[in-house]
């Protein structure tokens, strides 16, 4: 190419954007003239262009993904500590991560105490799964089961149930954290019937599942959410203490050395 730019085409800005390129249209002036210095070759020069609009195009998709699942707040497998969860392989998780279970409408539960990572693990799949063009939505139990309960009062319960169908993926955090009334758990059961073998959950859970009639206010309604929950779904155990009454014990007892160091 040569390394003088010609001046823009009038129609080329108004073209492009009616072709939704605007990377193209922000770039091609500068990377035009990289190329002319380099001698890159027309084809390379276009393939260039087009490889930019691509990947911004994907980030930009990416980023709607994240923010249309409203994480509390974004983690990844990089920065688990698979050290203190040594029942977990990071393999596994992984191979999670990739998004497949979510394809075939599968569903992960994480079961554990509280504050041994669950959450973080649910987000970071959830995360990993928007990277890869999946929709996702983060919601806690009892924020769905109040939003369905809302729905239902305004008479919009079908039309809510038809949106939430439509993400590939939804993350219930905190199952069992907070007790639902008899309507509250029967709306739950029916978002959990309406999208069975039809989109992926994540569901994390402090309760065994013996103790999911604590939620469902009955052992009939328990035992048949947990048959569509579990059928097709990856169970991880973590175990230990809660990292966060950990780390507030570690404070207080350095605080505690401290104060007894004569000075």
């Amino acid at each position: 190419m040569s390394d003088s730019i010609s001046p823009e085409p009038p129609l080329l800005a108004k073209e492009l954007s009616e072709l939704r390129l605007p990377t193209v249209a922000a770039s091609w002036k500068q990377a035009a003239e990289e190329a002319g210095k380099r001698g890159v070759p027309y084809a390379e020069f276009l393939a260039e262009l087009v490889h930019h609009e691509i990947v911004d195009r994907h980030d930009r998709r990416v980023n709607r993904r994240v923010k249309e699942a409203k994480f509390p707040s974004l983690k990844t497998l990089d920065t688990f500590d698979f050290d203190r969860q040594p029942g977990l392989t990071r393999e596994k998780l992984l191979e999670l991560a990739r998004g497949d279970f979510v394809t075939r409408h599968e569903n992960i539960v994480l079961l554990g105490e509280i504050g041994t990572g669950k959450t973080h693990l649910a987000s970071a799949i959830g995360f990993a799964c928007c990277q890869r063009g999946f929709r996702v939505r983060f919601m806690t139990a009892a924020d769905l089961t109040t939003l369905l309960i809302e729905s239902k009062s305004v008479d919009r319960l079908s039309r809510k149930l038809d949106q939430l169908a439509r993400y590939d993926l939804v993350i219930l955090d905190e199952l069992g954290y907070v007790p639902f009334d008899r309507a509250g758990a029967d709306l739950l059961f029916t978002f959990i019937t309406r999208v069975y073998e039809q989109r992926s959950l994540i569901v994390t859970t402090n309760l065994p599942f013996p103790r999911w009639s604590e939620v469902f206010q009955d052992a009939t309604a328990a035992a048949a959410v947990i048959d569509r929950v579990v059928h097709h779904s990856t169970i991880l155990q973590t175990e230990g203490k809660s990292y966060r009454l950990e780390a507030a014990e570690a404070v207080q007892l350095a605080a505690n050395e401290s104060a007894a160091t004569p000075s």
